[in-house]
């Protein structure tokens, strides 16, 4: 067992972490070190992303290495949930984690001092670490000169690989250092802080019960009063040891005025000493590129016009470039479905098969086309240095209603689609205002509402324009999007008021540099989104579309189906014998006919044959009989018998339609349907449109569709479905007070528009809040408040409308 151990643990893969401060490119330099060789996962318990990669490398001896992303941070001083997974990461605390073997610190060398005061706190971790010096070139355009050798030799011999991330230079040379570090671990003094500090970590080691923490641990413990690694050294030192901290500190209080001070003002002088050392910076009068930029990026009136435009653009690229790749995608899962239906026999395996299974993926993968085009533009903008700017200008309108001004991108992509939207939400650091702007996302109209918007309008609001400008219809569609948008503003403002209560000071962000950004940095994250919704949310949406195909097709009554088998075999055999006597009227016709005129009546049917309704078939007979006005007899028998066919196809459609319907109404679905109904009967509502909005839920549109089928119409129909519209209009009660009385009126139209406006009507939504938060309750507070306000909302405008007449 000791061998085979040794083995395993010689060939596993080492891991190496990468950090650094937010913006200095950190993420940019692993995805040219690993591609699209990447792992993406949640650490455990929480919704911070660990996102892990493999390279390879041939010297000094071939081997393949495990780099793992740790989220950007200015400081190991942390108390947020997600900063303090970031530090536990690098300090191998996490559950299921270890140290890790080396360190990839990356610093942006336009910033070299702010990247000296954090590597200096990486170093006493006691790692091998070495320094990707990042955006060099960006530094020399600045007029800025590191002295990188000077750098090294001050670090302590700490390597240090200028690299320009963005564009792939260094990066091999840093995969070499990096395996190289490992092949000959060396770790540089780290002895960087004050003597009183230095004096009590010396105490704390040497001690027998120390909780055996790390240096770094214990820099920790020390500075950073009520912090989780003081948290967990409470629970295991010695009361002894308590005494010696509580001293120690007072006596860095006594001599710096604060504990933060103690570390900020040592680490930072010696960080400020370093780069007087090795930094040289050329005069220059003229701007850098960015600077000449921001005068027009952030100008108060020229900033928000820009934004606006590129919001604009975003949005319609994401509705309207997505939508011939979603009716591409939506058209082969369909045709397969109709493929596989065609091929099995009638029965639940089929139904399962075309319904459930190739239905389930293909509301999945629908909506990969808007996942993709969103994070190539979110990609984009944040490498660019773009993301920063626009979250600076729109800060301040958003703010005050608890949101970020990164809430902007997910809310607006929200309009086209929740589930991208929520997937936006990553760029947003603060996890109470990110968890704020996911739970409000889905109030913002998806296009998967229009469909509900359409019908509904159409049928039932006047197209009535006043002053020649002001339209009902367009007016009634517009206040049913700005519904949406208030309802999020006052529920944001609440929730960052209680449950997710924010206190957030000045504003402050870092502007960085204009770059352009990388094809291949953009495609592995997009790829990465991609993978990740498909493989966590789309296994679950799979399920719940299963589940409502169950509730949709079972049960199957026996004499149900043995009634239908009974009216289509009267229906075939009634065909046969209609079919018989036309044949042998058409055969006495045919008698005589020359061989030009048996080509003729051969092309007539064929051209009959092919029409798709009686009026085409008037159409063609009015040009044969005007073509030949002897044979208007032949002509008439071959156009009765293609109308017999077109009557009989008609038939059997509707019956297959009736079919559907009525094993639809039987379903557990109809029956949920019944039992409920007197829950929704205040919003106007009867069974049948309670079991519709029932079986929307994996996807608003599919109200239509189960309209539809309940209608005897088919499942083919559309919001632009003139007979779907009029069987709403002339549907009537039949059951209860109302018994007689029109179903659908203006009032119950707006009743269900107001309620799918606000209803969070979307399994794919509730899925991907729930791959983002890492809980259930998230999607189940959304569900709960959003249904609730649909609800009353529905209410007092059925009840309002309906008292006016309407």
């Amino acid at each position: 067992m000791g061998i085979r151990a040794n083995i395993e643990s010689s060939t596993r893969p080492k891991t190496i972490a990468v950090c650094g401060n937010p913006n200095s490119g950190k993420t940019t330099i692993f995805n040219a070190m690993t591609g699209l060789r990447q792992k993406v996962a949640n650490y455990p318990g929480v919704t911070v992303e660990k996102v892990s990669g493999y390279f390879t490398v041939d010297k000094p001896v071939r081997r393949r290495l495990c780099l793992v992303d740790i989220p950007g941070s200015y400081s190991l001083s942390a108390f947020s949930p997600d900063e303090r997974i970031a530090v536990s990461a690098l300090h191998g605390s996490l559950d299921g984690s270890s140290l890790p073997d080396a360190i990839v610190c990356v610093i942006d060398a336009t910033n070299l001092e702010r990247g000296l005061y954090f590597l200096y706190q990486i170093l006493q971790i006691g790692q091998p670490v070495v320094v990707a010096l990042n955006m060099i070139d960006l530094a020399g355009r600045k007029g800025i000169e590191i002295d990188i050798p000077g750098l090294q030799y001050l670090l302590g011999g700490v390597p240090v690989v200028p690299v320009v991330g963005n564009r792939g230079h260094g990066i091999s040379r840093l995969k070499e250092e990096v395996a190289e570090i490992i092949e000959r671990p060396f770790c540089p003094l780290n002895h960087h802080y004050d003597p009183i500090a230095e004096e009590l970590l010396t105490t704390l080691r040497q001690s027998r019960d120390n909780g055996h923490f790390t240096r770094a641990e214990y820099l920790r413990v020390i500075f950073d009063v009520n912090g989780p690694l003081e948290e967990r050294f409470l629970g295991k030192a010695d009361s002894n040891l308590l005494d010696v901290v509580d001293r120690g500190r007072k006596r860095l209080i006594a001599t710096y005025g604060s504990l933060s001070a103690a570390e900020t003002s040592f680490l930072g002088k010696k960080a400020e000493d370093v780069c007087r050392q090795v930094l040289r910076v050329r005069s220059r009068r003229d701007r850098t590129t960015s600077e000449k930029v921001d005068r027009f990026l952030l100008h108060p009136v020229l900033g928000p016009l820009v934004l606006l435009a590129a919001m604009v653009f975003i949005f319609h690229s994401i509705f309207s470039w997505a939508e011939p790749f979603m009716e591409l995608i939506d058209t082969a899962f369909g045709g397969l479905a109709g493929l596989v239906a065609g091929s099995m026999a009638e029965g639940p395996l089929r139904s399962l098969l075309a319904d459930g299974v190739i239905g389930g993926v293909g509301s999945v993968l629908i909506f990969i086309p808007q996942i993709a085009i969103l994070f190539i533009f979110i990609s984009i903008l944040e490498d660019s240095g773009y993301m920063s700017r626009a979250a600076f200008l729109v800060d301040r309108m958003f703010r005050w209603c608890g949101l970020s001004g990164k809430s902007f991108i997910p809310m607006l992509s929200s309009f086209a689609c929740a589930v991208p939207g929520i997937m936006a939400t990553r760029t947003i650091e603060d996890r109470k205002l990110r968890f704020i702007t996911i739970m409000v996302a889905p109030l913002m109209t998806c296009s998967a509402r229009l469909p509900v918007y359409s019908i509904m309008i159409a049928a039932f609001i006047p197209y009535k324009t006043y002053w020649s400008v002001f339209n009902l219809q367009g007016a009634v569609l517009s206040l049913l999007y700005l519904l949406g948008v208030i309802v999020a503003v006052v529920v944001s403002f609440i929730l960052s008021k209680t449950l997710l209560k924010t206190e957030r000071g000045t504003f402050l962000m870092e502007m960085p540099s204009y770059k352009l950004p990388t094809w291949k940095s953009v495609v592995v994250r997009v790829v990465n989104r991609l993978k990740t919704f498909v493989i966590r949310a789309g296994t679950v949406i799979l399920a719940i579309t299963i589940i409502i195909w169950a509730l949709s097709y079972y049960p199957r009554p026996a004499e149900l189906a043995d009634k239908y088998e009974q009216q289509a075999a009267e229906l075939s055999a009634r065909n046969e014998y209609d079919r018989a006597v036309l044949e042998t009227r058409l055969v006495s016709a045919l008698n005589g006919l020359s061989a030009d005129e048996s080509i003729w009546v051969a092309s007539l049917r064929k051209r009959a044959a092919q029409a798709g309704d009686e009026a085409g078939l008037r159409g063609i007979r009015d040009v044969a009989v005007s073509a030949k006005p002897d044979r208007a007899a032949l002509v008439d028998a071959v156009m009765e018998s293609s109308a017999l066919d077109l009557a009989h196809a008609r038939s059997v459609r509707e019956l297959s339609n009736s079919r559907a319907g009525e094993f639809l109404r039987q379903s557990f679905f109809g029956r949920i349907g019944r039992i409920i109904e007197p829950v929704f009967r205040p919003l106007g509502w009867d069974w049948k449109i309670t079991m519709s909005v029932l079986a929307g839920f994996p996807a608003r549109e599919v109200i239509i569709a189960t309209l539809g089928t309940i209608y005897n119409l088919g499942s083919e129909v559309d919001e632009e479905s003139a007979s779907l519209v009029q069987k709403m209009r002339h549907a009537k009660w039949d059951s209860g007070a109302k018994v007689g009385r029109p179903v659908f009126t203006p009032a119950v139209a707006l009743s269900i528009m107001v309620f799918f406006a606000l209803c969070c009507q979307c399994g794919a939504t509730l899925v991907t809040i729930r791959q983002e938060t890492a809980r259930w309750l998230y999607p189940a507070v959304v569900f709960a408040y959003m249904t609730t306000l649909a609800y009353l909302f529905s209410l007092v405008a059925y009840q309002i409308l309906s008292g006016m007449g309407l």
